[in-house]
């Protein structure tokens, strides 16, 4: 039954999505700058658990691949770059949940339950809030080349059985509103602290190094202008990307685009069919054709040409990225 419900949520998923054509990008760090830096050590981290950001970090780095090959090499006899920074502890904060359910009290046997009854528990839930900054700094130019802040968090649950009633005799369920406080950071629990740090260090993995992603280049499913509304070619090619004959669809899109140059649906559905292929630049001009045509339509819906110009920024911002990749390379030391 839980195979069958995760199965039917996956199927309704994928109906509300648009149809397209789906394809693996590298994608840049959130800090392009980060991309020149392929041999980078990992220094001290200060403040509470500064250890643990530090041994985090390292692993991080030493476990960060692209294309299945490893980001980062050790190209030259020391390091071009360090990250350090520090920790500081948000906040800790802890809350109170008063509870009873029914369990067995009483055993006769291993799996035999003699009596039930109804326990009243007292729960404490603690939460622990951190901030990592970690700055990249140019060993060759000494200067900082960015800073980055993570946030990270961690919680503990601790129950304990206060009170015990007859089967029947109370209700169960919640049977108190809880109780929230906050103490003094400078207090919280070590372990929660180094917990929360992991978390926080977790989170510059899309900072400090490209990644590989699986994106979508959606397709229009209706047209612009009458020739792309009233051909029912147009509607069988995006049966067919519905369908997943990507093939099918794409050689539709060419014939319909020779047919009707200026159609900007078609040019985008067609450009859509180049970002697949990865042929970024014949899909940025595609993009780009359409976004000009469909800017020429006199009362233009801006919200049905939304997905032209809204592809034309993912493809400028994808050839940005490879060309940024492209041109990082590690750096020798001769």
């Amino acid at each position: 039954m839980r195979y069958s419900l995760l199965a039917l949520a996956a199927a309704l998923l994928a109906a509300c999505q648009t149809p397209g054509y789906d394809y693996e990008a590298r994608i840049a760090p959130n800090y392009p700058q980060a991309a020149e830096f392929r041999d980078p050590d990992v220094g001290r981290f200060r403040g509470p658990a500064g250890d643990v950001a530090e041994a985090e970090f390292s692993a991080m780095i030493s476990q960060i691949t692209l294309d299945g090959m490893p980001w980062f090499t050790q190209s030259g006899p020391q390091p071009d770059s360090l990250y350090e920074g520090g920790v500081a502890i948000d906040g800790w904060e802890s809350e109170v949940r008063y509870e009873r359910d029914r369990r067995c009290v009483e055993h006769e046997g291993l799996f035999n339950c003699k009596r039930q009854g109804i326990v009243e528990t007292e729960c404490t839930n603690e939460t622990v809030t951190v901030s990592v900054t970690a700055t990249l700094v140019d060993l060759g130019a000494n200067r900082p080349v960015f800073t980055s802040v993570q946030p990270g968090s961690a919680a503990r649950d601790t129950c304990i059985d206060i009170a015990e009633y007859r089967d029947g005799t109370v209700e169960t369920g919640t049977y108190r509103d809880p109780y929230r406080s906050s103490y003094n950071p400078y207090d919280a629990p070590i372990g929660l602290v180094r917990d929360a740090v992991v978390d926080a260090v977790g989170r510059f993995r899309y900072d400090i190094a490209p990644y590989n992603k699986t994106l979508r280049a959606e397709i229009m499913q209706k047209g612009l202008i009458p020739e792309e509304q009233n051909d029912t070619r147009f509607t069988l090619a995006v049966d067919a990307t519905k369908n997943g004959n990507f093939l099918g669809a794409c050689a539709q899109w060419d014939e319909l685009a020779r047919e009707y140059p200026r159609a900007p649906a078609v040019l985008h559905n067609q450009g859509a069919c180049a970002e697949a292929r990865g042929d970024m630049e014949t899909a940025q001009l595609r993009y780009a054709r359409a976004a000009e045509l469909a800017s020429q339509i006199p009362l233009m819906d801006d919200k049905s040409a939304r997905p032209i110009f809204d592809a034309l920024e993912r493809v400028s911002g994808r050839r940005y990225d490879e060309e940024l990749l492209d041109s990082s390379r590690p750096k020798s030391g001769s």
